[in-house]
């Protein structure tokens, strides 16, 4: 997970790719960002459902 402000440039470029956006940002805004292609990385993958059983508090 990284600061929009850390990886705008990365994001705007294509070069990384948000994998949520929630429709209400929270104040402390972080990304959880990865390859163009990385999503069936077993690694990757895992992460990103880790992250997000986290944030909904399960």
């Amino acid at each position: 997970m990284l600061p929009h402000s850390l990886c705008r440039e990365h994001l705007d470029s294509g070069r990384l790719a948000p994998l949520h956006e929630p429709e209400a940002a929270p104040l402390n805004t972080l990304v959880l960002v990865r390859r163009p292609g990385a999503e069936t990385d077993p690694g990757v993958v895992r992460a990103r459902e880790t992250h997000r059983r986290a944030t909904r508090g399960r």
